[in-house]
This record gives structure tokens, C-alpha cells and sequence, in this order.
């Protein structure tokens, strides 16, 4: 469906206060985004905000959740189907620990915000990324299984444990402002595929 010039201009207008609304957020955290910074930052007046969003609330909402939506669509781009497990668990791992690296500042409030007591609204933020991420996690790993790449272990806990490991490491990694990468990626894909156990079995 072609879109209107007004419905153009409307959606460009949109995703400006968006932007500005992550741009403050990662120089000033949550607290320098007021209404009215945000307004100022957009080139827009205080109202108009409220044309577009709800309230403070859903604006930053829809903010975080617009780059937890692009982080997902890369994260689908190396899940495709058919691709070999460790080929996928690479590009998985190194896209998002580069994802985290590139926004790194917002996301750093934003995992403070998983922690903040009294904020009941994360939990929304956080939830329809996170279970979509799961979903198409463990759809992945049970093809894997049923190829015979993976043992025959439950999708849906692998999926969940792999989601919050390194969604610790990620936050362990912004917190030491180190850029390890390459060496995260390549240590997480054998722990995950080649185990960590280098005895014999009995």
C-alpha cells in the first residue's frame, strides 16, 4: 500500500523523536529524558509529544524496543533455515556482542533498568523481543536436532539457557567496558558445542 506525503512526513516525524529520545538516554540516562529534553532534542514542541505517544513511559518504550526489534532482525538473518549449527552459533554470538559494542551506552542504561527496583514497566519492554528471540531460538536448535547436529536435548531450555548466558556476558562486558569480541565469540561457540569437561569418561 502506497503511504501519503502527510503519512511520510508523519512517520519521519515519528521515528525523530525516537531517535532523540535514544540519543539522549545513552548520554544521559533515563532521568535526562524528560518530555521536555526529548522535545528540545526532537527540534519539536513539548505537546506534540503527546500526539505520538501516550506518555514519557510509552515513548521511552517504543524507543528501546525499536532497537531490541533491530537487534532481533539480525539475530533472524543467522538463524535462517538450514544453516550448519556452529556456522550459525558463530554469527550468532559475534552479531550480538558486536550489536551491544555499537550501542553501547544506551544499552547500558537499559540493562541497569532489568535491576532497577520499582520499575515494573521493564518487564514489558523486555518481554515480546525476548520471547520471540526464544521462539525462533529453539525453532532453530530442533532442526538441529533433527539433523543430528545437536544431541537430543530439549530446544526450548537450551534456547533459555543459551538466551540468558549471554545476556550476562553482554552486561558483564558493558560493565568492564572491555571489547573482547572475537575472543568471547570463539571461547562461548566451544563451550556451548564442545563442552568444558577434558578428562576422561569413565
Amino acid at each position: 500500500m502506497v503511504e501519503t506525503k502527510r503519512e511520510l512526513v508523519e512517520e519521519f516525524r515519528r521515528d525523530a523523536m525516537l531517535k532523540a529520545t535514544r540519543h539522549l538516554i545513552a548520554r544521559h540516562g533515563l532521568a535526562g529524558a524528560s518530555m521536555q529534553a526529548i522535545a528540545d532534542e526532537a527540534g519539536v514542541a513539548k505537546g506534540t509529544l503527546y500526539l505520538y505517544f501516550e506518555d514519557r513511559d510509552d515513548l521511552i518504550e517504543q524507543a528501546i524496543g525499536g532497537v531490541l526489534d533491530e537487534l532481533q532482525a539480525l539475530l533472524r538473518a543467522e538463524l535462517r533455515p538450514g544453516r550448519p549449527l556452529r556456522e550459525a552459533l558463530h554469527g550468532l554470538v559475534r552479531t550480538q556482542i558486536g550489536f551491544f559494542e555499537t550501542h553501547r551506552e544506551f544499552l547500558r542504561v537499559f540493562a541497569e533498568l532489568r535491576g532497577a527496583e520499582g520499575i515494573d514497566c521493564q518487564r514489558r519492554w523486555r518481554r515480546p523481543q525476548f520471547a520471540r528471540y526464544l521462539e525462533l531460538l529453539q525453532g532453530f536448535l530442533a532442526e538441529a536436532v533433527r539433523r543430528g547436529e545437536m544431541k537430543a536435548f530439549d530446544p526450548a531450555r537450551v534456547a533459555l539457557f543459551m538466551a540468558e548466558g549471554m545476556s550476562s556476558i553482554v552486561k558483564r562486558q558493558l560493565d568492564e567496558g572491555g571489547r573482547k569480541g572475537a575472543e568471547d565469540t570463539e571461547w562461548i561457540v566451544e563451550l556451548l558445542l564442545d563442552g568444558m569437561y577434558r578428562g576422561r569418561r569413565s
